[in-house]
């Protein structure tokens, strides 16, 4: 590092080849057909696709148009011949010219083996005119239309029309679709740039003049339609219209998913001890701990890196490390060769919030920015800070980074990175991948982000706006201002991952175990969430949860049904038996019988049980038959076989042979006496009653609490907490009981 030899690796072409990663299989191109993994397209004579389909349906319910209008008319395009261009194992590019109404069109679409589509279409004009619209239609079945994210509207149920003007944010993407079947579209800008906010894509805004809209029409579609309104072309005048296409899902659910169990530490290294006691498999080391205390950059602390590392792996635990860029610590020794560059850093003032600490501005002095800065207590050196400088979203960096990711691999041990948000596009993720699996096959990416929807006024879903890197990732972690009492919908598509090929888990004081199996979700170990999910996981081992064929509520086929409409119930099925997930998002406990498709499962109803196993924190222990009527507060897992057992009484309430001693729904104007209420001198907190319940008014990290005495008899406790909008990643609005002296 001293002699900065590393530097060559600026210029490092490492995964820079069209080859295929896993699970992907080559491209096969035949004709005017393309197939990959799972998915085919067919193009048509205009170079436009005519046909997708993703697990055998179809997804268009007629051809892609791009349409160029006169006050005479639709151009009626003519001539094209598509040629392939270019056939690699990871894509193939084709290309198509037509002429039509005095313009000419050609369209150059390169697809790859992950379902991404790249399509430049340029229309130009032999003559002077004058254009009503060019417009990008895109008409999809309405059966495989069901759910929708972009376009400013978070993720769940599609609404009939929407509709989205050219704006100045970054939410120019849409996704619609099913499970098994979905597309979505990208409004791309004329180069290829990565931040969060890429800029306007101006041939298709022109000035603000169009607009995007969803809209069903007839009975059996429904249609995105790109409109960039009025123009006028010169003799010769060309416009490009770039957009891409993602056919979901990338790739089948992971079954290795249920061996992935994830501890997180921070702001120290979870306990390797403790991980193997809870059954951890996976420990991921944040930046700022001990092992890796340096954002970005972990080579300067080896000498506890990598004895951590092999600490576990003696455990049987695997190390994924912080590891990404747009950030990097101000301790890389080859900060001044960078900064000399001008290609890495992004420009500031050197005045900003982060920017304060005095070596910064003593050595840095100005045309920088930063990240937060951490102490570096834990290293033993009072006073000492590691600042993350922000970084540029595409340099020769990411070739060092990629080198280095390569080098941790071989020389440390590491089996892969933690993604707290993602800081390059995904020509960089597709090397990120390869260079893992060509160094350790095995390695691992998980990604997490918090609710970048209601960041900033943004209204960008973190799922749509990183959906280009998913084909590459192995799971996802979606907490922070998450709202986890959102509808099922809106977990579907923002938060599982499952309609794209990936599973998750969740984050937070506010995650909802009960939910989260429905989606095949925990909890991590990590200081911010709620629950054990060890008991859980060990349930999963007794099942063998990972040899089961996973059928959720959202499938026709899903063996097992309520009779309540928001009671869900997911099937975890294997010959003769399952493990059945059942959440409620009712906000009071409600009852409900079960619709169990015995055939389908291979189960005889008259022999079959319902099995809930005690697990700590999550149900007690309970039986039931096929048409017995089930209380449900939060959910239940069961296991549905023909096994006989004896438990005591099924499901006996918790209320029953209880007096009620005290009960309070604050429905008046102050809470008052025996209430004592604590604030923190914050300005702005509030503790007030409203609508009939305490709320809440704070900013982050501030206290604010109301207390009262209980009657000396009281034996259970219980309150309903909404997180509302509560966005905070570890605190959170609960209920705590206090013994005074304890």
């Amino acid at each position: 590092l001293g002699r900065l030899a590393r530097l060559r690796w600026l210029d490092s072409t490492i995964g820079l080849d069209d080859e295929v990663t896993a699970p992907f299989t080559p491209v096969e191109a035949a004709g005017r057909t393309v197939k990959i993994l799972g998915r085919q397209l067919r193009y048509s004579a205009t170079g436009l696709p005519e046909s997708i389909r993703s697990n055998g349906r179809e997804i268009l319910a007629a051809p892609i148009r791009m349409i160029a209008q006169t006050a005479a008319g639709e151009a009626a395009w003519a001539g094209g011949e598509p040629k392939i261009v270019e056939t690699t194992p990871g894509k193939v590019v084709w290309e198509s010219s037509s002429t039509g109404g005095g313009l000419g069109m050609t369209c150059r679409a390169e697809m790859e083996f992950d379902g991404h589509l790249d399509f430049r279409v340029k229309i130009k004009a032999a003559d002077a005119a004058d254009l009503e619209d060019i417009r990008l239609e895109v008409p999809m079945r309405r059966e495989v239309a069901t759910y929708m994210m972009g376009l400013t509207r978070k993720g769940g149920y599609r609404p009939k029309h929407w509709k989205w003007p050219w704006e100045n944010r970054a939410a120019n993407q849409v996704w619609i679709g099913e499970v098994d079947a979905g597309l979505c579209c990208h409004f791309k800008t004329p180069d290829d740039r990565w931040s969060y906010y890429s800029g306007m894509p101006q041939a298709w805004a022109n000035g603000g003049k169009g607009a995007v809209e969803v809209v069903e029409e007839g009975a059996d579609r429904v249609v995105i339609r790109a409109k960039s309104g009025t123009r006028h072309l010169k003799p010769g005048q060309e416009h490009e219209f770039r957009f891409a296409l993602m056919i979901t899902p990338f790739k089948p659910l992971d079954p290795r998913h249920w061996k992935w169990r994830y501890c997180d530490g921070w702001p120290i290294a979870f306990p390797l001890d403790r991980a193997k006691e809870v059954g951890a498999t996976v420990s991921n080391l944040h930046q700022s701990t001990p092992p890796n205390p340096y954002i970005n950059y972990p080579f300067l602390a080896l000498d506890a890196l990598s004895p951590y590392v092999k600490d576990a792996h003696g455990r049987g635990i695997q190390v994924k490390l912080y590891y990404t860029v747009r950030l990097l610590s101000n301790h890389a020794v080859e900060l001044w060769a960078l900064r000399s560059l001008g290609e890495v850093f992004s420009d500031g003032s050197g005045q900003d919030q982060f920017a304060s600490h005095p070596w910064l501005q003593e050595h840095l002095v100005d045309r920088y920015s930063c990240g937060w800065p951490e102490p570096l207590k834990q290293l033993k050196e009072p006073g000492e800070f590691d600042s993350g400088l922000n970084q540029v979203g595409l340099s020769r960096w990411h070739n060092y980074y990629l080198e280095g990711l390569r080098w941790l691999i071989e020389n440390v041990g590491i089996d892969g990175i933690y993604l707290d948000g993602i800081g390059y596009d995904r020509q960089i993720m597709k090397r990120v991948r390869k260079v893992m699996d060509r160094a350790k096959p095995g390695c691992l990416i998980d990604f997490h982000s918090g609710n970048g929807y209601s960041y900033a006024g943004a209204k960008v879903s973190p799922a749509c706006r990183y959906m280009e890197h998913f084909p590459f990732v192995d799971s996802l972690w979606f907490g922070e201002g998450y709202d986890y009492d959102e509808t099922p919908d809106y977990w579907l598509v923002e938060i599982s991952g499952i309609p794209f090929g990936l599973f998750g888990e969740m984050l937070g004081p506010g995650s909802d175990p009960w939910r989260g199996m429905v989606y095949g979700m925990t909890g991590r170990y990590y200081h911010a969430n709620r629950g054990e999910p060890r008991y859980l996981w060990r349930l999963w081992d007794e099942f063998g949860i990972q040899d089961a064929r996973m059928i959720g509520y959202w499938d026709p086929a899903c063996p097992i049904r309520t009779d309540h409409k928001d009671v869900l119930a997911t099937a975890y099925c294997k010959k003769g038996k399952a493990l059945v997930a059942m959440a409620s998002w009712c906000e009071d406990p409600v009852e409900c019988r079960l619709k169990i498709d015995g055939e389908a499962l291979g189960l005889d109803p008259r022999k079959a049980h319902l099995y809930a196993p005690a697990i700590p924190g999550f149900q007690p222990e309970a039986l039931f038959g096929p048409s017995d009527t089930i209380p449900v507060g939060g959910g239940w897992l069961f296991l549905l076989d023909e096994e006989a057992r004896e438990v005591p009484p099924a499901a006996a309430s918790v209320y029953k042979n209880r007096k009620l001693t005290l009960e309070d729904r604050f429905d008046r104007e102050r809470l008052g006496d025996p209430w004592r209420v604590v604030l923190s001198s914050r300005p702005g907190t509030t503790l007030e009653l409203h609508s009939g319940a305490i709320a809440i008014e704070a900013a982050a990290n501030t206290c604010a609490f109301a207390e009262r005495p209980l009657p000396p008899e009281t034996a259970l406790v219980e309150c309903r907490v909404s997180s509302g909008s509560d966005q905070g990643a570890s605190w959170g609005p609960g209920l705590a009981l206090v013994w005074p002296g304890k």
